[in-house]
């Protein structure tokens, strides 16, 4: 949870013309791009907290890089293993995954 508003920049849908960018931001076929366009945002002046995009495995969903000069505005709520989370199996479902026990 967020203990204040974020000012995030958005690096998806019509949002991109806007900055003068393109989906290969995200969805390039290397991470050097993202990185240099991060650089850029981590910069600017009016200092987002992170980047909102869309997932370049799965571009229905969206995603969240929060920077980490903005980590004393998230407050942890509950902590839970991964393993006993609700959402896991219904995740590993959609996508056709599953979890083999390395021992």
């Amino acid at each position: 949870m967020t203990t204040r508003p974020l000012a995030l920049a958005s690096l998806s849908g019509p949002d991109l013309a806007r900055v003068g960018a393109t989906a290969e931001v995200t969805h390039g076929p290397d991470y050097d791009t993202a990185r240099r366009w991060s650089a850029a945002l981590w910069h600017h002046p009016l200092s987002p907290a992170g980047i909102l995009y869309k997932s370049r495995h799965d571009d229905d969903e969206l995603c969240l890089a929060l920077y980490d000069r903005f980590d004393d505005a998230l407050e942890v709520i509950q902590t839970q293993r991964v393993l006993e989370c609700a959402w896991l199996w219904p995740l590993l479902t959609r996508y056709g995954l599953g979890l083999n026990r390395n021992e």
